[in-house]
C-alpha cells in the first residue's frame, strides 16, 4: 500500500479546499443552530428527549454514570448541555446530532491540513463525505416507510462520524507528531460517547500499529495521554468507574442476545459488506505476486519492517474496518453505519491506475469500491431530501408548553390518524392494558410511528398545562419522573430528574435490577408520571419493576392521558390545587 503522493497541491493560492469546507460548515451548523428551526417529525423522535432529561441533570449537579445510569458514554451528553446552553433557540435533534462537532471539525481540519501537503485532491476527498454525512442528521438505514428527521440512532451516528476521522487520520496522515493528537482526541471521545466505538477503534489503531502507520513512540504517546486525561477525570468526578459499571451491566443485562444481534448487523449492512468482501477479494488476487514475495520474505528474515510492508495492503484494512464495523453495529440501532470505510477506499483510488494494464481489475475495482461507499451516502441523501419536500405538504404541531422540542411538523393525516388512535385508547382502556400485560406492543412499529411519537408530544403538552395550572394554584413540588421510555417533564416544567434513576429506560436491556439507592429515589420523588394513551408494554414492565418503591404514593389521574403517582406528603396540596 503506497505510503507516499505526489506534490499536487497548487501553490499558487493558500486558500485550502478541504480546510475551507470544514470552516463553511461550522459557519452553517452554528447559523442554523441560532435560529428556530422547525423539522418534519421521524420515527423514534423520543430519543431526543433523553438529550434534554440528560442537560437537565447536568444543569442541576448530577453526573452522568454516578447519579444516574446512562445507555451511552457521558461525552455525548455534556456536548449536547454545552450547546443547549450556547443555542437556546436550537432544536434538539440538531444540538444533540452537531454538539460533537465541536470535536470532530478540529480534528478533521487538522488531518485535511496535514495531508492538503502531499495531496489537495485526496485531502478534499477525505473532508466531502465527512462533512455530508456529520451535517445531515440522518441514519443510513430507514427504519420506518415514511421519512422523518431520525432524532435516535445519534450517538452512534457520533461514534461513526468520530470512527471517520480516526479512519482518515490512520491512513492519510504522515507527521507523527499531530497523528498522535488526532488518535488521542479521537479515541478518547470515543470511550466518552460509546464505549463499543471505542472498542472499535482500538482495533483499527492496533492494525495500524501493526502497518507501522503509526510508531511505538506515537502509541505510547496517545496511550499515556489517554490515560492521563482518563485519570483526571476519574480523580475530579468519579466518572470514570461508575461509567466501567454501567458497561458492565448493560453487558450481564443483553449477554444473550450478541449473536443475534451481530448478525442482524451483518443483515443490515448486507449490500455494502458483499461488496467490500467482493474488493477485498479482487485487490488479494490482483496483488497475490506481491503478496507472496513479501510473505516469503517474512519467512526469511521475520523482521517487523517485513512484517509492516505485509500487512500495509488495502484489503486488509478493508478486512480491518469491516469486523470493527460489524463489532460496533452490533449493539446498535440507527446509525451510520461503514461510513469509516471511505477513507480506505479514497486512498485506493490512487492506486487505480497501477491497474491500467489490466482493465478487468481495473473495472472490478472500480465497481466493486464504488459499491461499497456509494449507496448509503445516495440513501442517506435522499432520504433527507424527501423528509424535506415532504414538509411542504405538512403542519406544524400546535402546542404551548413544549419549546423546540415541540418544533415538529406532520402531515394532516398523521394528526387526524393521532386523533382517532387517542379516541380508542381512551374509549377501551381494558383492552389496552390487558395487551400491555401480555407483554406484546401494538405493533412492532409503535414505537417508531409517527402518530404514537406525535401523541407522546401532545399529551406531554397537556400534562405541563395542568401541573403549570396547580403550580400556580399554589401546588409545590421539586421532582419528577415517568415510568416510560424518556423523561422530558424536568425540562418543560424547570424542574429536577429523582437521582439514581435511568435515562433512555428500556425495561429490557437498560433498566439494571434496583439498589437501595434507586429505591429510596423513587419513594422520595415527588411525582410519578405514567402514560395512558396507549398503555403499552414496557411502561406496564416499568410499573412493575417500580412497583415496591411506589407502594406509598397515592394514584391520580392528571390528565384523561396521564396518571400521576403522588408522594403521600403532598396529595393533600396536589388534591387542592386541582379543585382551586
Amino acid at each position: 500500500m503506497a505510503t507516499t503522493g505526489a506534490q499536487t497541491a497548487d501553490t499558487s493560492t493558500h486558500i485550502n479546499p478541504a480546510v475551507t469546507l470544514i470552516a463553511l460548515t461550522a459557519l452553517a451548523v452554528a447559523t442554523l443552530l441560532w435560529l428556530p428551526v422547525v423539522l418534519p417529525i421521524g420515527p423514534m423522535y423520543w430519543d431526543t428527549s433523553l438529550y434534554l432529561d440528560a442537560t437537565n441533570r447536568i444543569w442541576s449537579g448530577q453526573i452522568p454514570a454516578v447519579d444516574f445510569f446512562i445507555p451511552a458514554g457521558p461525552l455525548g451528553y455534556y456536548l449536547a448541555a454545552l450547546f443547549f446552553a450556547i443555542f437556546p433557540n436550537g432544536h434538539p435533534v440538531l444540538i444533540a446530532s452537531w454538539s460533537v462537532l465541536i470535536v470532530t471539525l478540529p480534528l478533521m481540519a487538522v488531518v485535511a491540513w496535514e495531508v492538503s501537503r502531499r495531496s489537495r485532491m485526496i485531502a478534499t476527498l477525505l473532508v466531502v463525505p465527512f462533512l455530508i454525512y456529520s451535517f445531515l442528521p440522518f441514519n443510513t438505514s430507514v427504519y420506518y416507510p415514511f421519512a422523518g428527521a431520525d432524532g435516535f440512532g445519534i450517538y452512534n451516528r457520533q461514534s461513526s462520524q468520530l470512527l471517520y476521522v480516526l479512519m482518515a487520520a490512520l491512513i492519510a496522515m504522515r507527521d507523527q507528531r499531530l497523528l498522535a493528537v488526532i488518535v488521542t482526541g479521537a479515541m478518547f471521545a470515543l470511550f466518552g460517547v460509546k464505549i463499543t466505538g471505542f472498542l472499535s477503534g482500538g482495533l483499527l489503531c492496533l492494525f495500524a500499529l501493526l502497518t507501522g502507520r503509526v510508531s511505538v513512540r506515537t502509541a505510547a504517546t496517545c496511550a499515556v495521554a489517554f490515560l492521563a486525561v482518563v485519570g483526571a477525570v476519574e480523580a475530579a468526578t468519579g466518572m470514570i468507574s461508575a461509567y466501567l459499571r454501567d458497561i458492565a451491566l448493560l453487558i450481564s443485562l443483553n449477554q444473550d442476545g450478541l449473536a443475534l444481534r451481530l448478525v442482524q448487523a451483518a443483515s443490515r449492512t448486507a449490500g455494502p459488506t458483499l461488496a467490500i468482501i467482493g474488493l477485498g477479494g479482487v485487490l488479494f488476487l490482483a496483488d497475490w505476486p506481491a503478496i507472496l514475495a513479501d510473505a516469503r520474505k517474512l519467512g526469511r528474515d521475520r523482521s517487523f519492517e517485513s512484517l509492516k510492508k505485509l500487512l500495509d495492503r488495502h484489503f486488509l484494512w478493508l478486512a480491518v474496518a469491516l469486523l470493527a464495523a460489524w463489532f460496533f453495529e452490533s449493539q446498535n440501532t440507527g446509525s451510520q453505519e461503514l461510513i469509516f470505510v471511505w477513507p480506505v477506499i479514497i486512498m485506493l483510488s490512487r492506486k487505480l491506475m497501477t491497474y491500467a494494464g489490466r482493465p478487468t481489475v481495473m473495472f472490478a475495482v472500480a465497481l466493486l469500491a464504488a459499491s461499497a461507499v456509494l449507496p448509503p451516502l445516495v440513501n442517506t441523501v435522499h432520504h433527507s431530501s424527501r423528509a424535506l419536500v415532504r414538509m411542504a405538504r405538512q403542519t406544524p404541531l400546535a402546542h404551548q408548553h413544549l419549546g423546540t422540542l415541540g418544533a415538529i411538523t406532520a402531515e394532516p393525516r398523521v394528526f387526524e390518524r393521532r386523533k382517532r388512535m387517542r379516541a380508542s385508547y381512551l374509549a377501551y382502556p381494558k383492552a389496552m392494558t390487558a395487551l400491555a400485560k401480555s407483554g406484546e406492543l401494538h405493533s412492532f412499529l409503535l414505537f417508531a410511528d409517527f402518530d404514537f411519537q406525535l401523541g407522546l408530544l401532545q399529551t406531554a403538552d397537556e400534562a405541563v398545562v395542568e401541573l403549570k395550572r396547580r403550580e400556580a394554584a399554589g401546588f409545590d413540588y421539586q421532582t419528577v419522573m415517568t415510568l416510560d421510555f424518556t423523561n422530558p417533564f424536568p425540562w418543560l416544567l424547570d424542574k429536577r430528574a429523582p437521582r439514581h434513576i435511568a435515562i433512555g429506560a428500556d425495561p429490557w436491556r437498560a433498566v439494571p435490577p434496583l439498589d437501595e439507592e434507586t429505591r429510596q429515589a423513587v419513594r422520595e420523588a415527588d411525582l410519578v408520571l405514567e402514560p395512558q394513551c396507549p398503555y403499552s408494554a414496557n411502561v406496564a414492565e416499568l410499573r412493575e419493576i417500580y412497583a415496591e418503591a411506589l407502594s406509598a404514593h397515592r394514584g391520580h389521574m392528571l390528565t384523561p392521558c396521564y396518571r400521576v403517582y403522588v408522594h403521600p406528603e403532598l396529595e393533600d396540596a396536589f388534591v387542592a390545587a386541582a379543585d382551586s
